[in-house]
């Protein structure tokens, strides 16, 4: 297995734009990239996570794709502006359609559905006929992030770290995992809908986030009974006295 390099990487800049400043939802997605040998980044359009990793030394090289040439050409001439564009590939392409995947690369998929995001795995799985183990992936769903769940413990990647980010008033939910190729037990209801490693985590972001979900989940109990088992865990997580009480 090739290892990422301990040590800085080069990064050739030619010109030296104003340094790229990240939304909170894009901060705490580039704060759960793990040291890479490359990083992919999936729906680039500006190209502010590969252009933001580069200037900050964060990985030696990127990639950038896009399904549209409008915003494939803003991330080209965003990486350009920043000076970073020799350590840049950008792609316009269809989720990961034409990039090969190699141990030691990290994929960045945010902003999509969770069923969109799956469909670009599968796709790429299929491509790669066997994805190398040890690729790490880091999704930001919009949606959907239940059914996300179960796909990456069926197909084998292990869900690393979860974390929860507030930013403009709407909740957004960051994973990391790893391609480990071994499918996992199926996740409990309340692993799958509120993530595994957020249910052992205790933040005030992540107790605001359970009772946003909490009243999210009451809409729909009627088409869906067995929420009300997540309910109730999430009861017991943040207000534990009184419904130890009920």
């Amino acid at each position: 297995m090739e290892q990422s390099s301990s040590q800085t990487p080069h990064i050739s800049r030619e010109i030296i734009g104003k340094p790229t400043q990240l939304s909170l939802r894009l901060a705490a997605i580039t704060a759960m990239i793990p040291s890479s040998d490359r990083v992919i980044d999936v729906g680039t359009d500006h190209g502010q996570i590969p252009a933001f990793l580069l200037e900050n030394h964060r990985v030696p090289r990127v990639i950038a794709t896009d399904i549209h040439e409008g915003p494939a050409e803003t991330a080209r001439k965003y990486l350009r502006r920043q000076g970073v564009i020799r350590n840049a590939e950008v792609i316009r392409t269809d989720g990961l359609h034409g990039v090969e995947l190699k141990q030691g690369d990290t994929v960045v998929i945010s902003g999509l559905g969770g069923l969109e995001m799956i469909r670009i795995l599968q796709e790429a799985c299929a491509a790669a006929k066997e994805m190398p183990t040890g690729i790490r992936l880091v999704l930001q769903p919009q949606r959907s992030a239940e059914e996300l769940r179960k796909y990456l413990c069926a197909s084998g990647f292990a869900i690393d770290d979860e974390s929860v980010v507030i930013d403009r008033d709407k909740f957004y939910v960051i994973l990391l995992a790893t391609n480990t190729a071994t499918p996992y037990p199926e996740l409990a209801i309340d692993e799958a809908v509120l993530g595994p490693i957020l249910l052992r985590k205790n933040s005030a972001e992540i107790e605001e986030y359970l009772r946003h979900e909490r009243n999210v989940m009451k809409k729909h109990m009627r088409a869906r009974p067995e929420l009300m088992e997540v309910i109730r865990r999430i009861d017991g997580m943040i207000d534990p006295i009184s419904h130890a009480t009920l």
